[in-house]
């Protein structure tokens, strides 16, 4: 299977995204939903007492953080092949079977575990250091793989 996707990658004349190009799409997507969270919370925030404070109001939206990370990735994943940050870093999300975007079901799926990935210290991550393919837990899961478009 592994040597199948790479000979298919090679047919269309596909690279893998790097690992560097990765990292900093992830931590411009972050920084784009942490914008969009204090945004949301910036009205309560500056009422905020001390950062004991702060941290209470953004821990009761702990589940709404999840949320909104899990319909940002799922709906650009899904109409795009790419988040915002993927799209600044030009790289795109493909479906391994057909090197097309992923369908609803993969975005969504890829898009869940990627959370608890995030949970877990981001060692679906580092997972992508130690294979050929620098596949994560998500894209494993989703069967999809992240590949350079520029």
């Amino acid at each position: 299977m592994k040597e199948n996707l790479i000979d298919k990658l090679e047919r269309e004349n596909l690279k893998i995204a790097s690992f560097t190009k990765r990292v900093i799409a992830y931590l411009m997507d972050n920084f784009i939903l942490n914008c969009i969270v204090f945004i949301i919370f910036y009205d309560r925030l500056v009422l905020a007492s001390d950062m004991i404070e702060m941290a209470n109001i953004l821990g009761n939206f702990f589940m709404g953080f999840f949320l909104l990370h899990l319909v940002y990735h799922t709906l650009f994943t899904f109409m795009y092949g790419a988040s915002l940050g993927k799209m600044a870093c030009k790289i795109m999300i493909l479906n391994e079977d057909f090197l097309d975007k992923p369908t609803f079901i993969q975005s969504l799926i890829r898009s869940a575990f990627r959370q608890l990935s995030d949970i877990a210290f981001m060692l679906g991550l580092v997972w992508a250091l130690e294979n050929d393919l620098r596949k994560t837990w998500h894209d494993y899961l989703a069967r999809t793989i992240v590949v350079d478009v520029a």
